[in-house]
């Protein structure tokens, strides 16, 4: 067992940290650090990663995850806290590396940063290291990343859900819908010449639509920021009598199998499990 550790540098070079800053600077750092540690598997609460160890040195400390881990999950935040200040972290992104909510949250740590200025960040290999595995952190370097995952990813697309709110008198239209999985809203900036669809749908209660249109995808959040609608379908509830209608409608589907035992085989499951 041991401790995820990681130590930060801020403001090197300089003399004295501008309180309003060093604030910034720490809340960021601690957020990527829980997300950080969400992606290693290591559920951590707010309050649980400890500053300590401060060196007058332009300021710098440990950061310590309270609860010790397997020595495999150090190791892997070590890869990881490697390829998140390599050169292609979007790369690792895709990889499974890390979230790219956290590399999002990582970006955010210089946001107050000058032009001119870096910082350090390093992770201990293990509890018996006296010094981390530093890396440097430019300004320029951070920006970049934030500007690549705060420009929505666009693309010709659709999204399923029910028609939650409707606000036909803004600027511009627009519509929410609730995905079919209970996820966030999804706003849908709607024209004109769509107001006669929406407003059919909003007949029927559970009216589910099917909306094409340009996605505008977040990719730090990973999440439908809005869309665009270019095309409006509804599909409609069925009644009672043509759900019943289902049942029996395919007697062979199962073959000699009883309707549990071919649950079960979909399942993996053998005989008696």
């Amino acid at each position: 067992m041991s401790h995820l550790k990681v130590r930060l540098r801020f403001n090197p070079g300089r003399e004295g940290t501008p309180l309003d800053k060093l604030g910034d600077f720490a809340t960021q750092a601690e957020k990527f650090l829980r997300a950080f540690a969400a992606d290693l598997g290591v559920s951590v609460r707010k309050g649980e990663w400890l500053a300590k160890e401060f060196r007058n040195e332009s300021t710098s400390w440990d950061t310590l995850y309270v609860h010790p881990v397997e020595d495999e999950i150090t190791r892997a935040g070590v890869k990881a806290l490697d390829a998140l200040t390599g050169p292609d972290p979007y790369g690792a992104c895709g990889a499974g590396t890390f979230s790219y909510t956290t590399l999002l949250e990582f970006s955010k740590i210089g946001k107050g940063m000058d032009p001119d200025e870096v910082y350090y960040i390093g992770m201990y290999e293990d509890d018996s290291a006296e010094q981390p595995l530093w890396r440097e952190v430019s300004y320029r370097k951070v920006a970049e990343i934030r500007k690549f995952l705060e420009t929505p990813h666009v693309i010709y697309g659709a999204v399923q859900g029910l028609l939650h709110a409707w606000f036909p008198g803004a600027s511009p239209p627009f519509m929410q819908l609730r995905p079919l999985d209970g996820g966030d809203l999804i706003r849908c900036i709607c024209t004109a010449q769509q107001y006669q669809k929406v407003h059919e749908a909003t007949k029927v209660a559970n009216t589910v639509l099917m909306v094409y249109g340009d996605v505008a995808w977040d990719r730090g959040t990973q999440t439908i920021q809005q869309v665009e609608v270019m095309d409006i379908e509804a599909t409609h509830p069925l009644a009672l009598e043509q759900f019943d209608q289902l049942f029996g409608s395919m007697p062979n589907a199962t073959g000699d199998l009883s309707s549990g035992q071919y649950i079960d085989q979909l399942r993996g499951l053998e005989d008696g499990e």
